[in-house]
């Protein structure tokens, strides 16, 4: 079985109503969250990450082992805080942006490099990707997974109060897509990053240069697309299911499941069937559903 490899963020989410009573929490991000799904399926995965050695940073550590992720390559730091992303909603039940408290090291991403071999598959992504604390360490590894022969999958997702920083962080984001054989976006990446509602559009311009195949996911139309060249693939998903964080992380999942049970490696991605193509969207169509029934949804917030 060839190993799932996820690098990024491990963090926490807690949801506040008006009057500032928790009304849940779990672990955030859709990349560490995907992890998780994909461990409990029986997947071989593993995370590669930091924590800190605090109570909140064992919450994360223990649910991603409980989903029988490997933590080995997870830094468990001891100068710092782990991340928190508090939302507030409103009275009518909106969540505000997030108000993010984090205190990082200055000594970022020391970890133990996971072994990769060919044709395993790499997930990463996020401001984690292309943070400047961090950056030349996690280069340094997709660079070696990527020489490995590996699949890379880039997932450029951002939360709204990054957005400002975009300018700063471009030639690093450029430089995750080149090196990429599939991209994992939200219609609203592609609006934030490159200014193009429409998504296929976006793909022909600014995509399609540096990266081949990507899957783009539109909540809005309750759609998962397929871009690859002038081909594209399309289905269609329960919009009843796409109001949650682990619908996201549920539709990467399926992704990559699908990847790594239908994809022979890094030359198919080049030129994709209908066959693959159709493979990958529907599975994460299919995950995504599943997982936004698992848990219950009436506090989650969509990242």
């Amino acid at each position: 079985m060839r190993k799932l490899i996820f690098i990024g963020e491990c963090n926490y989410n807690i949801v506040l109503d008006a009057a500032g009573t928790p009304v849940g929490a779990m672990p955030g991000g859709v990349i560490a969250c995907a992890a998780a799904v994909l461990g409990k399926l029986g997947y071989d995965v593993l995370m590669a990450s930091e924590a800190a050695t605090d109570a909140v940073g064992d919450l994360v550590v223990k649910r991603l082992m409980a989903a029988n992720v490997d933590v080995r390559s997870v830094d468990r730091y001891t100068e710092g805080r782990t991340a928190l992303n508090v939302y507030v909603r409103d009275s009518q039940g909106a969540a505000s942006s997030a108000v993010r408290y984090e205190a990082y090291p200055d000594e970022a991403f020391d970890i133990v490099w996971p072994r990769i071999e060919a044709d395993d598959i790499v997930v990463f992504g996020g401001y984690y990707a292309v943070d400047p604390r961090m950056r030349k360490r996690l280069q340094q590894l997709i660079n070696n997974a990527a020489e490995r022969k590996a699949m890379l999958v880039y997932l450029p997702g951002f939360i709204g109060d990054r957005q400002p920083r975009l300018t700063r962080i471009m030639p690093q984001i450029f430089e995750n897509l080149e090196i990429a054989d599939l991209l994992i976006t939200r219609s609203s990446d592609l609006e934030m990053l490159f200014g193009v509602k429409s998504q296929q559009e976006c793909y022909l311009k600014h995509i399609d240069f540096y990266c081949r195949s990507l899957v783009n996911i539109d909540q809005t139309c309750a759609r998962i697309s397929y871009y690859s060249g002038k081909q594209m693939s399309c289905v269609d998903v329960d919009p009843a299911c796409c109001s949650s964080m682990m619908w996201q992380a549920g539709v990467v999942a399926g992704i990559v499941g699908a990847l790594s049970e239908n994809c022979s490696g890094r030359d198919a991605l080049l030129q994709p069937d209908a066959s693959l193509r159709e493979s990958i969207i529907k599975g994460g169509a299919s995950c995504g559903c599943e997982q936004a029934k698992t848990i219950n949804n009436e506090w989650q917030i969509n990242l």
